[in-house]
């Protein structure tokens, strides 16, 4: 059953890859998990920032994504992004995310624990049907930025905030080549 399982995910992911749908820097880390027998991948994101349009507050179906990035961005780029929103314009900070099924609880039980040591303080099983474990952590921005292409906060206090969203998003990125040199331990 597992074998089955895994081999189907390991396909899914093959294809993403080769789509070039994954975000290149998280590669090396899926890479090296999907190489061990107990675990396989099923979704992930390496930390982003993005401006994003909402017309209302819990409307997730028409939010409408102005802006994306998986590197540092210029605050100029997130200032003339944001000024593009028809709604209420946000600038979120996304920490990476990776999702995890693992063979046995031992198994999800030692990703955790290398998790941990790597400082993704938020990580556990969310599904006990196949021991997934999230990799995850709180570190995270969010704040309305703009109505109606209007930015509601000053050009410094933006500056601000988008320079503390690369420093977060670069120590995010850290924290995964922690994580990577830790799971590269497990089959040595």
């Amino acid at each position: 059953m597992w074998e089955e399982y895994r081999e189907r995910k390991l396909e899914g992911f093959l294809k993403a890859k080769n789509r070039g749908e994954l975000d290149s820097d998280i590669v090396k880390l899926l890479d090296t998990i999907n190489l061990l027998e107990n675990y396989v991948t099923l979704s992930s994101c390496s930390g982003r920032i993005v401006v994003i349009d909402i017309p209302e507050v819990g409307d997730k179906r028409r939010v409408k994504f102005l802006g994306k990035w998986h590197d540092e961005v210029d605050f100029e780029v997130v200032l003339s992004t944001a000024s593009k929103s028809e709604n209420w314009g946000w600038l979120i900070q996304y920490p990476p995310i990776i999702h995890v099924a693992c063979r046995t609880l031992d198994d999800a039980e030692r990703l955790m624990i290398a998790a941990n040591d790597a400082g993704f303080r938020r990580s556990g099983i969310i599904s006990v049907k196949n021991h997934v474990v999230e990799v995850a952590s709180l570190e995270r921005i969010e704040l309305p930025v703009a109505h109606s292409g209007r930015i509601l906060v000053s050009e410094n206090y933006l500056r601000s905030v988008v320079e503390f969203a690369n420093i977060k998003l670069k120590k995010g990125k850290e924290r995964l080549e922690r994580l990577y040199n830790l799971i590269k331990a497990f089959s040595e």
